[in-house]
This record gives C-alpha cells, structure tokens and sequence, in this order.
C-alpha cells in the first residue's frame, strides 16, 4: 500500500506518546468533565465515598449540576444567532444557506462554544455524511495531534473509536494529514487507506483562549470540577444528616442486668428494672452548618469563574440596577473575547466547508465567495415602554434602522434581505388594513 511504511512508524512513535502518563491523564480527565458536564456524576462520588466512609452503602447519593451551570453562563457567544452573509454570486448565498441548514449551524456552533469552556480544546471536522456537509465535535478524550512550529499548525490527527463492545479489538483509529487518511486497527495496523481528497486537514482547532505557548492542550478548568466533587459529597452528607436526625434512637435505662439490646414492636411489653426508662432521643446534627457550607462552595464556583455569586443564588431576590449592570460587563467583556477568537474560527470553517463541499458536492461554492460574519449584540433587558424608547432615540440618531429591529424581534429571519422583506410586507398589511 502507498505511505505504509512511515505509518508504521509513525503509529509505533504515538503509542509510546498514548502510554504516557500525561496523555492518559489528559484523556481521562476531559472524559470526566464530559461526564460531569452531561450529569454522569454519581460513579465518581461512589468512588470517592468508598474512599472516604467505611460503609458508604447506607448513604444516599446525591449530585447539583454546577458544572452545566457555570458552563452555559460563560459560553454567551452564540447566545443570539449571529447573520453570516455571503460575498458572492446569488447561487454561493443559496448554497451556503443550504450547507447551514443541512448541519444545524447554529445549534452546533453554540455546542461548540460551550465544550470549548469546559475543556479548553477541542476540534471542529467537517465531513460528508448522506450527501451533504456535516460537522462532528470532537473532544481531547479521543484525539492525538502533531503540530507544527504553532499550536495552530495541525499536521497529524488521530481519532480513536472505541467501538460499543468495550473490548480491545474493537477499538479502531482514523489517522489523517494532509496527504492520507487511514483506517486502522487497534493495533495500528492499516485495515483501509486512500489519499486525503482534500489536501488540507478537516479539522478546525478551537482554542477557549489564544494559546501563549507551544501546548495544544490548553490549561484550566480544574477548579469547577474539583468544587463539583466538594459539593456532590456535601450534600451526601446533608442527606444523610437528616436522615439520622429525622429517626430518634432508642435507648433502654434500667433493663434487663444483660444489657444488650431490645426489638420492640407495636403491642410488645419491656420489663425494666425499677427506675428503669424507655425511650428516643434526636441526634443534634450540624445540619444549617452544612447548608451554608454547600451554598459557600456553590458561590464560590461561580466567583472563580468569573460570575457574580448572584448568578447561583438559590432563593429570589430583587437584584439591583447597579448589581445587574456590574455582572453584565463583567460577562461582556469575556464574550467580547470569545467573539474575537469566534470570528476567526467561523472563517476559517467557511472556507473548510467550501473545500470539502466542492470536493463532494454537486454544487460548488466559488473561490471568490466570502463569509461575513455579524455577532448579534446582546441587550440589556427593558420593559416594552422603555425598549420602544430606545429603539426611538436610536432610529432618530440614524444608528439603526427598522431593519435591525426586525432582525431582534424576529429570530428566524436569515438576513437583512429577508428583514427587509417581511418589513415590507408588513407595512402593505398596514397600509391595507388602513384603506
């Protein structure tokens, strides 16, 4: 087979970086933010719990999802549906908007968004799947790279199937550059093998910030889990308390010379010694201690990430202007980063869109089409008196137009072309109407 003799090689040098303990732990650490993130987080606490308690099955087992949480709070990029024009002939707009709507653009870029703050680095593969284009979001738990003189620079990609039968062999490999792309098994041998039709990677490498070093493998994250695992195990501990609260024990002064202890039934008769006593008393657990511990943790989790406490609070409030308006900036300002970052990712997807269509598809975009890309700006919440205000002052300073009023009250309009047309049609209504 052509390229089989440096695969060989190759597959022998990545092994040996498969087995080191920093790639293993990578792998299982991302495995378990997923898990966590996807509420798959009692299999973990059991863990913890046989390590911490000598009979942990008495306890029951309780999980708050903070992690999606805090996950979905950060990740405001594509809060609102961002417009993508397209610069170009009337037929690259109708092709572009079909590849959108054939791979749920929207839907997957906001999945992205929110994977990218949990783990840091992921990739983005664009694929040709039942005839039209696809995209897969592909986490580190299954993925190897080799880079070049950048993080940015991919030159290799392994992605590791693990198959549904939880058994060695049936583990399999799609390895890729940018001249091949080959199916192995799992013990690096070429089951398939073809040339890469696309001559360039199909993966996007998105970073959650701009790499500064010369790791693919971005850093952070570690403390939403860690205070994840701390509040799992508190509030297993709460229920508990309360468990043994809410149950008095019984205890017998008095008995039988014996000692020992009594089952008692309804009906049934103790004979106690004299002056002896029967009875039940609580146990005085720390449990508003616990409480507070927990409520503390949960703060604390969205603090460190950049949230206000209020952002977890548990018991309504009336939150002050003032207040709202600190914690929108702060989040502002983050978003505005991530939009920086998103924007170049969105084109450099176009244009890997582009290449794997044209290779696959019927209809071809052209190479002089351009994708332009317009963030919606996320507002500040008013009531319906004080946004037609608003919207007044700004038509008034020519800032906006009716356009873009449109395009905020109606989320399902593509673009301002059809903006402009359904405000047409509704001033005809209007105007109709009127007559």
């Amino acid at each position: 087979m052509l390229f089989q003799s440096g695969v060989a090689q190759y597959f022998e040098s990545l092994n040996a970086s498969l087995n080191a303990l920093s790639t293993s732990a990578r792998k299982t650490e991302t495995a378990k933010r997923l898990n966590f993130y996807y509420d798959d987080q009692l299999t973990q606490l059991e863990t913890q719990l046989e390590a911490l308690f000598s009979d942990p099955s008495k306890m029951i087992q309780v999980e708050l999802n903070i992690v999606m949480k805090i996950i979905k709070s950060l990740a405001q990029t594509y809060r609102d549906r961002p417009i993508r024009n397209i610069e170009g002939a009337e037929k690259d707009k109708e092709i572009y908007k079909k590849i959108t709507e054939d791979c749920a653009l929207d839907v997957k870029m906001k999945q992205v968004s929110r994977l990218v703050k949990l783990c840091k680095t992921i990739l983005i593969k664009v694929v040709f799947r039942q005839g039209v284009v696809d995209l897969d979001i592909l986490t580190g738990n299954i993925l190897d790279v080799v880079t070049g003189d950048s993080p940015q620079e991919l030159k290799e990609v392994l992605v590791t199937d693990y198959g549904n039968s939880g058994k060695l062999e049936a583990v399999e490999y799609s390895y890729w550059t940018d001249e091949i792309f080959q199916r192995l098994d799992y013990q690096g041998r070429v089951i398939t093998e073809a040339p890469n039709p696309y001559h360039v990677l199909p993966f996007i490498s998105i970073f959650d910030y701009a790499p500064t070093g010369s790791d693919f493998w971005l850093s952070g994250g570690k403390d939403l889990i860690s205070l994840q695992e701390a509040i799992n195990i508190k509030l297993t501990d709460l229920i508990y308390l309360i468990q043994q609260q809410s149950f008095g024990v019984g205890y017998i002064k008095g008995g039988s010379p014996g000692g020992g202890s009594v089952k008692v039934d309804p009906g049934t008769l103790v004979e106690l010694q004299e002056n002896g006593e029967i009875g039940f008393v609580s146990q005085e657990a720390k449990i508003n201690d616990v409480v507070k511990a927990i409520d503390k943790i949960v703060k604390w989790a969205a603090v460190s990430n950049g949230l206000s406490a209020d952002a977890m609070m548990t018991e309504p409030r009336e939150e002050s202007g003032v207040a709202k308006l600190v914690g929108n900036r702060e989040l502002d300002e983050l978003r505005s980063d991530d939009i920086s970052l998103f924007r170049v990712y969105e084109r450099q997807l176009f244009n890997l869109m582009r290449i794997v269509n044209n290779v696959h598809g019927k209809d071809k975009l052209s190479k002089d089409a351009k994708m332009i890309i317009d963030f919606a700006d996320i507002q500040s919440t008013f009531d319906p008196e004080t946004q037609t205000k608003a919207w007044e002052l700004q038509l008034a300073m020519g800032v906006i137009s009716q356009v873009d009023i449109i395009l905020k009250l109606n989320k399902d309009l593509q673009n301002r072309e059809d903006a402009l047309a359904y405000l047409l049609k509704v001033q005809q209504e209007v105007k109709a109407l009127s007559e």
